[in-house]
């Protein structure tokens, strides 16, 4: 793989999203990471997976500049990429962890809620937010649904109408988060291993029965909706291409 690794030692699995500068999500990078999860989830010696980014960001989400080069058909296909990669990662059945070091931001963040467990690293200038809207980009289902499921009323409201990038403690005060650390990826590697030791088959159920509901929604979504969503990215190329100069 050439923008996502994986390293596995002792049952668990790290995997890293490396893709200079900012961890942006093209095509490429969303094809090896859906293939990353599918491989984690059937490989039975793996426990459980820890999530970080290399570099100074997490993610900054998807890559625009290769967005705005597709017409229809491109975009369509972009999309139900997006759609199946993050569903691997949202349905996966194991233990997992995000250990968010840098920026997370729009497409970026999204990927870190998928997590079961989510630290976020203090004592740095960290900025996190959902700037879809400030883009022209709305939320396709999968992410919607990750965002309802991953933040409180609250936080929800303020990240998703908003639009705007907020300092991580600010953020983790009004309910982004589970730990704000000096070292996300050692809190997150912590919590895998006391949750490892638990039964997975137990774990395996109850994550399952916590994310059923919001799957349905993902699973339930139609083609009319996925060429809405394409139809109003295209239509804001032009706002697209003026933000990325």
């Amino acid at each position: 793989m050439s923008f996502v690794r994986i390293a596995k030692q002792g049952g668990l699995a790290e995997l890293v999203l490396d893709r200079p500068k900012v961890n942006a999500m093209s095509r490429a990078l969303l094809a090896e990471l859906g293939a990353a999860y599918r491989e984690l989830a059937a490989d039975d010696t793996v426990r459980g997976v820890l999530l970080r980014g290399e570099g100074s960001c997490f993610s900054a989400g998807l890559d625009l500049k290769e967005l705005t080069g597709f017409d229809d058909g491109a975009a369509s296909s972009f999309f139900e990429l997006f759609d199946a990669t993050f569903e691997a990662a949202f349905a996966f059945p194991k233990p997992l962890a995000a250990g968010v070091h840098g920026h997370a931001i729009a497409g970026g963040l999204v990927l870190a809620l998928t997590a079961d467990y989510l630290a976020f690293r203090s004592g740095v200038e960290l900025k996190v937010g959902l700037t879809e809207l400030k883009v022209g980009v709305p939320f396709p289902r999968v992410a919607f649904e990750i965002v309802t499921h991953g933040l409180d009323g609250r936080a929800a409201r303020a990240m998703r109408f908003s639009a705007e990038l907020y300092p991580a403690e600010q953020a983790f005060g009004f309910g982004l988060g589970d730990a704000f650390v000096p070292d996300p990826v050692a809190d997150a590697r912590r919590w895998l291993e006391r949750v490892t030791a638990r039964p997975a088959e137990t774990f395996a159920f109850v994550k399952r029965q916590d994310r059923e509901l919001a799957l349905a929604r993902v699973r339930g979504a139609t083609l009319a909706e996925r060429r809405a969503l394409v139809a109003a990215i295209l239509a804001a190329k032009g706002a697209l291409t003026s933000v990325l100069g």
